[in-house]
């Protein structure tokens, strides 16, 4: 647990002053708990001792009602300022976890499934919560709190009465921390199930079409069952350890009490303790109950705590390994420059990209076109360094990008990728993502260079439509159009469509086209309808990541290639409206 507390221990040196308030008022509540108590004895054996009156009555009464009210405050306090920095640590690590997942590029995500993460950075962050909040008060009553007990004890009743009631704690102590050490592996696992299920939930609610539509609800719902029961039979295990500390707590508690009421008659008889000390005794014993069931709620917390920080630290520590060391400054883009460029993923060998040579100036348009898994979408990716390079990066006006810093670079290029992400928000918020403050106007002209401004606008609600989770009220070809609209509200140099134009008909498509000339941009278009790069400056043709053929559509399509062929194939079916 070492790890945790040393955690919790740089938290707390952040917020020095608010936990020199909890230990301070803490402290004031301890003592005011034993207080009672001890006035409790006085009472007795004054009563016993025939030395008793009205006066002496209402001090007591007096003096009780004060301890309890000032208790009262101090335990009000201290636990408010617990509870404020538990839920204080919720929200850093949320915070930080939302922004290593903003950061973060797809060779993060290959690492780690969605209902993963989102377990993570809900079930996780809440244990490590409830450690810094539940876990710390436990720990102070523990502690604190015991101490002033079993002073009191000591000090105002009798050690010997006292050393016979902790006989059995150190067999306690030895099942508390034995037990504990299995609470950190068990609950790992639980959390790996729980991990699972969220996954399994994810994808089946993302593809709940394709199930429907291949009659596999109910193979699907035995297969969450399985899974279900399986993380109920790992959560059980945790349930299981839990349960064992409270009987025998019980047990222990039950031996003190019959100790020391056998110890306590022969001291009475003897003289050493008076009988009033006697009560007080078996009520210190009685208040020693929630520190010592305590002391086994620490140790599986801490347990808990510590499980789930390793998994939240498992998730920060792991970096994309795209390193942004660049320092340069990019102020605009002249040209990208590919030289013997080659590359392959991570986890691969085969390289997808090879010896690629290719020039692109500021303000050109370059189509890339090709078979199915050619490397097309491969290929556009390497201008964003979303993964790793393989070979020498791309060269931007010469030096490597990897140079510039990636913020300029981000600032340079927008890309509209093959699945468009939505929000389920309006439309107007959707298009607000590619510029924050854009007027509606601006957000209607965007619309109208994506051809999407007049069914907007036939809308009930026009800009603020709800769009529905992932767009899911728009259909596929409104979806582009929607996602192209707010790629041309962002100001970048370079525009990169991939296959964005694969939902339209031709004659939307044609039109878009036009309206691309309109915004005065470098184009970059991966597509597998020839009519869409038509007019691009060049077209290149990938073939197993290597280019086959380059030139102009005029060119390409009286030259003998697999342009040539897909040109006459789409011409029949009508896919080229113009040459």
């Amino acid at each position: 647990m070492k790890d945790v507390f040393n955690y919790l221990l740089e938290y707390f040196k952040k917020h020095k002053w608010r936990y020199v308030s909890i230990v301070f008022f803490m402290l004031i509540a301890s003592f005011m708990y034993v207080v009672p108590i001890y006035l409790i004895r006085i009472f007795i054996d004054r009563i016993l001792q025939d030395d008793f009156t009205k006066d002496i009555l209402l001090t007591y009464v007096l003096l009780f009602f004060a301890s309890i009210i000032l208790a009262y405050i101090s335990e009000f306090i201290w636990n408010y300022y617990i509870f404020i920095g538990s839920y204080d640590m919720r929200r850093n690590l949320r915070g930080e976890l939302m922004a290593h997942f903003l950061k973060m590029r797809p060779p993060f995500y290959e690492h780690f499934k969605i209902g993963d993460l989102i377990t993570r950075s809900s079930d996780d962050v809440q244990v490590m919560g409830m450690t810094t909040g539940y876990g710390i008060m436990v720990f102070l009553n523990t502690s604190v709190y015991l101490s002033f007990i079993l002073a009191m004890m000591i000090f105002t009743v009798s050690w010997k009465l006292t050393l016979v009631a902790l006989i059995p704690m150190p067999l306690l102590a030895y099942f508390i921390f034995k037990w504990g050490s299995l609470v950190d592996s068990k609950f790992t696992e639980a959390q790996k199930a729980v991990s699972e299920m969220n996954s399994d939930v994810l994808e089946v609610i993302d593809g709940i079409r394709v199930v429907r539509a291949f009659g596999q609800e109910e193979a699907v719902k035995n297969k969450f069952q399985e899974k279900t029961a399986e993380t109920l039979e790992k959560n059980n295990d945790v349930s299981e350890i839990d349960s064992r500390f409270n009987p025998l707590i019980t047990i222990c508690l039950a031996l003190s009490f019959v100790g020391s009421f056998s110890l306590g008659a022969f001291l009475i008889e003897a003289k050493e303790i008076t009988i009033g000390a006697m009560v007080s005794f078996q009520v210190y014993l009685g208040m020693i109950v929630w520190p010592m069931i305590s002391a086994g709620d620490l140790v599986n917390v801490m347990q808990q705590g510590r499980a789930s920080l390793r998994r939240i630290k498992e998730v920060l520590n792991k970096d994309d390994d795209i390193k942004a060391t660049g320092t340069l400054p990019l102020k605009t883009i002249k040209e990208i420059t590919f030289k013997d460029f080659s590359f392959h993923y991570p986890n691969e060998k085969r390289n997808v990209l090879n010896q690629l040579n290719l020039t692109l100036k500021a303000g050109k348009s370059l189509g890339i076109v090709g078979k199915t898994g050619s490397g097309k979408t491969t290929f556009l990716q390497q201008f964003t360094h979303i993964y790793p390079y393989s070979s020498l990066p791309p060269f931007i006006n010469g030096q490597a990008l990897t140079l510039y810093k990636r913020e300029d670079l981000k600032e340079k290029f927008t890309e509209v990728p093959q699945e468009h992400t939505l929000f389920s928000r309006s439309i107007k918020e959707n298009l607000l993502f590619g510029k924050e403050n854009a007027s509606d106007q601006q957000l209607l002209k965007a619309l109208e260079l994506a051809c999407f401004k007049d069914e907007v606008l036939k809308m009930k609600d026009g800009l603020n439509t709800l769009v529905g989770e992932k767009g899911i009220s728009l259909s596929g070809g409104q979806k582009q159009r929607l996602s192209l609209a707010r790629a041309f509200l962002r100001e970048g140099e370079f525009l990169l469509l991939d296959d964005a134009l694969s939902a339209v008909d031709a004659k939307t498509e044609q039109k878009i086209i036009a309206n691309l000339k309109k915004i005065n941009r470098t184009l970059v278009i991966v597509t597998h309808r020839l009519s869409a790069v038509s007019d691009c400056d060049t077209i290149i043709v990938l073939t197993e990541g290597k280019i086959s053929q380059r030139g102009t559509h005029e060119e390409l399509i009286h030259t003998p290639g697999w342009y040539q062929e897909q040109y006459y194939h789409q011409q029949i079916k009508g896919g080229v409206t113009h040459v």
